[in-house]
């Protein structure tokens, strides 16, 4: 099997549980529905929500990271998305953090996800 380095848009969406997570449109090409990742109708740019829809769709691409990598070998598998941390409750709240892993080339362009 090949080292695997990035995610499908695809394979975003289908982690999402979504059939139109993801719209295509002949004119801007593929387009996200930022509505589906917040607990709000957005409906202007002006609308609050993007540190809600970051963590959705990182938490989404960890999911389906999981999915990708079931039957590569170690050395093989994509690592962009470790497990988030999570701390314990304080005062209502938990707090939260997610990374993503990418390998930046030096001497071209683009940008790959890590792998382990």
């Amino acid at each position: 099997m090949a080292v695997i380095t990035d995610l499908t848009f695809q394979q975003l969406e289908t982690a999402s549980g979504l059939s139109n997570l993801l719209i295509v449109d002949g004119t801007n090409g593929l387009m996200l529905r930022l509505s589906a990742l917040t607990t709000a109708a957005l409906t202007a740019k002006s609308n609050s929500g993007v540190v809600q829809a970051m963590h959705k769709l990182r938490e989404l691409a960890a999911l389906a990271q999981i999915t990708v990598n079931q039957n590569a070998v170690i050395g093989e598998r994509l690592a962009a998305f470790p497990q988030a941390s999570t701390s314990t409750a304080v005062n209502g709240y938990v707090l939260s953090s997610g990374q993503i892993i990418v390998k930046t080339p030096l001497a071209t362009s683009g940008i790959v996800g890590a792998n382990n």
